[in-house]
């Protein structure tokens, strides 16, 4: 092997190795997998932050400031802040137990932000809230599942927002906007399109 190849191979090997712990800890949950260390996505990289202060803009421009509002895969709360200064109140849900704990630590002192494992489209509550979110998660979902996604979020949200990175939005091309008369609107970062946000 030459040595340009290992330089490739080697840190990758390592890195599969060395989450060897994290798959014994949680042979069946993928999610808690992901979880088993903080920040799995990186969501303080500057093109997310924007992705944040682009869907507050969003919401603040079409929809208003809103009293309650569900945050659909909440995941350790870095968008929830984000949706506190919009949302008198957010109540979290996230697949993941231990992404819940990391964001009910984080939001300890704060009444207004409450947290719960959930799942889509299985989401049990009779609570309505004047706007549910849904952002980058529909690919998560199985696509047979999706239009029950919508279903749910109609049922719950007085007003909904949900997006999709880029080469994914197909999945609103196919699920949403034919059943739904959804405005939408193109995030560009760095001069390229990389989200699609929607909301109805």
């Amino acid at each position: 092997m030459d040595i340009a190849k290992a330089k490739k191979i080697i840190p990758a090997l390592a890195y599969r190795l060395g989450r060897i712990p994290q798959y014994l800890a949680h042979p069946l949950s993928k999610w808690e997998r992901i979880y088993s260390t903080e920040n799995p996505w990186r969501l303080n990289h500057p093109g997310d932050v924007y992705r944040f202060e682009e869907t507050n803009r969003i919401i603040r421009d079409n929809i208003g400031p809103v009293e309650a509002a569900l945050e659909i895969g909440s995941g350790e709360g870095h968008q929830t802040k984000w949706l506190l200064d919009l949302a008198h109140k957010v109540r979290g849900l996230d697949i993941s137990a231990t992404a819940v704990r990391r964001s009910r630590r984080k939001f300890a002192n704060n009444p207004n932000a409450t947290f719960s494992v959930g799942k889509l489209p299985d989401i049990r509550t009779d609570a309505c809230f004047d706007l549910v979110t849904a952002f980058e998660l529909i690919y998560y979902v199985n696509p047979n599942d999706i239009p029950r996604v919508f279903d749910v979020m109609d049922r719950i949200g007085h007003k909904r927002i949900v997006s999709v990175f880029w080469p994914q939005r197909h999945l609103l091309d196919n699920h949403l906007f034919p059943t739904r008369n959804a405005a939408h609107q193109i995030i560009y970062w760095e001069d390229e399109p990389r989200w699609l946000a929607a909301w109805w």
